[in-house]
């Protein structure tokens, strides 16, 4: 395959995830928040973190994510507890409404385009395959 034809399938793409199938937009919507509040509450469905950790995650920087975790604290979706091994630190984790908003964010994010249904069995493993990149 040439960089030419690798260019034009990763355009194809990327148009499928975020023009034509833009899952963003949806859990934005469903939500009432944005994308990277509801994406920050989806992280902490694994277990709490720190504002630090959760800017690593999110590959953006402490205060913004520290804006973005009080906003959903006001919200009553997240909740800052002392960290017991070091009380400068703070862990944050999700309230009960926080991970049924998280959960139904990632179910919306998580649901193939329709153009998957018509992909075969077969040519959806090659893809999982080359998709698992080094």
């Amino acid at each position: 395959m040439t960089g030419t034809e690798a260019a034009l399938i990763w355009r194809e793409m990327r148009a499928l995830m975020l023009e034509k199938h833009d899952t963003r937009r949806a859990v934005a919507d469903a939500t009432g928040m944005s994308f990277l509040r509801a994406k920050l509450l989806t992280k902490l469905l694994a277990g709490d973190r720190t504002v630090t950790e959760l800017a690593e995650i999110l590959a953006s920087d402490a205060p913004y994510v520290s804006l973005n975790v009080r906003e959903l604290e006001k919200r009553e979706l997240v909740i800052r507890t002392e960290d017991p091994t070091d009380r400068r630190r703070r862990i944050i984790g999700l309230t009960e409404s926080g991970r049924l908003l998280a959960e139904k964010a990632r179910a919306i994010a998580d649901a193939p385009p329709p153009e998957f249904t018509t992909v075969s069995a077969e040519d959806l493993a090659h893809l999982r395959r080359i998709l698992q990149l080094p």
